[in-house]
């Protein structure tokens, strides 16, 4: 099968090729940092230009593209609100244009962030309420999906792992302070149901190649706090060393506004897929043991 993934070099993208690569004729874009995969094509695209993402999709003709490429930081979007919605709403939908125009599946990486927190445990038939501009983009980008293509799957999920060196993201910056014998306070009452890139990965394969499509919601078996991942984190990378405070939810003057509870119920992708989903736990142990063998793969500066 013939499988585009787009944001190749973001942290999910960049692990879905490495595992796609193994049994698919994969391509990756990436917008400004180059990411080199063994096996893998790599090509520049901004997905916010048309005709030029037209004209490169149409020549590899995908039989499936997954779309993971998106503005992720969620106060840069509070800040820049036009640059959520031109990346995260309008460059899906140029994207889900271009796969209807094919004849290809598409496949959407939605957020938790669509939901307001206020209750947790939220279902496919729960109502989205996004509190953030990246929230508000994200789920836009979901309906702008859902009119331009047909053979849409869209996941809304949450997610940790790595970058590729030299970029740091969440998972670097805590790793590090830890091991710095640094105090870091955690949340002890915001929770979400987060999976390894890793783990979902291998997921989103298992989706392509049943050819399912509508809304499904995939998270980890059971949910966290913030503070109780951070510890889990702080035993398995730095042992001994970790000052972590827990401390209660709150928003954070200046920043966006962040839901309180966005763990997410995956009954639906369970049936489905016939299988449990894992849990954040198994993940993290995954991610220690992948954490030295990531390769350095050709970020550019």
């Amino acid at each position: 099968m013939r499988i585009v993934v787009t944001g190749g070099s973001g942290m999910l993208g960049h692990n879905l090729l490495r595992q796609a690569v193994l049994s698919h004729e994969v391509w990756g874009s990436y917008h400004t940092h180059r990411v080199d995969v063994q096996g893998c094509a790599m090509f520049a695209m901004d997905v916010t230009a048309e005709a030029d993402s037209r004209d490169q999709l149409k020549a590899i003709r995908p039989h499936c593209v997954v779309h993971t490429a998106g503005l992720t930081d969620v106060d840069l979007c509070e800040r820049s609100p036009q640059t959520a919605r031109a990346i995260n709403s309008e460059g899906t939908r140029i994207t889900a244009t271009i796969a209807e125009e094919m004849g290809a599946q598409l496949i959407y990486l939605s957020t938790d962030y669509v939901f307001d927190g206020e209750k947790g445990d939220y279902s496919e038939r729960d109502a989205p309420s996004p509190v953030n501009h990246y929230g508000k983009s994200k789920l836009l980008g979901e309906e702008l999906a859902r009119q331009s293509c047909s053979r849409l799957l869209i996941i809304r999920t949450t997610m940790f792992g790595r970058k590729i060196p030299p970029r740091a993201g969440m998972m670097e910056s805590l790793v590090e302070a830890l091991r710095r014998g640094e105090a870091v306070a955690r949340f002890a009452d915001q929770y979400f149901s987060p999976l390894y890139t890793g783990q979902l990965s291998g997921l989103i394969l298992r989706f392509i190649e049943l050819g399912l499509t509508g809304l499904f919601h995939v998270g980890s078996s059971e949910k966290v706090s913030r503070f109780g991942f951070a510890e889990a984190v702080a035993q398995a990378f730095a042992p001994g060393k970790a000052k972590i405070h827990a401390v209660p939810f709150r928003q954070i003057e200046g920043s966006a506004m962040r839901p309180r509870d966005t763990s997410l119920v995956s009954k639906a992708t369970e049936e489905r897929l016939g299988i449990q989903l894992p849990t954040w736990r198994a993940g993290l142990a995954q991610l220690k043991r992948d954490w030295e063998n990531l390769p350095e793969e050709g970020v550019s500066r």
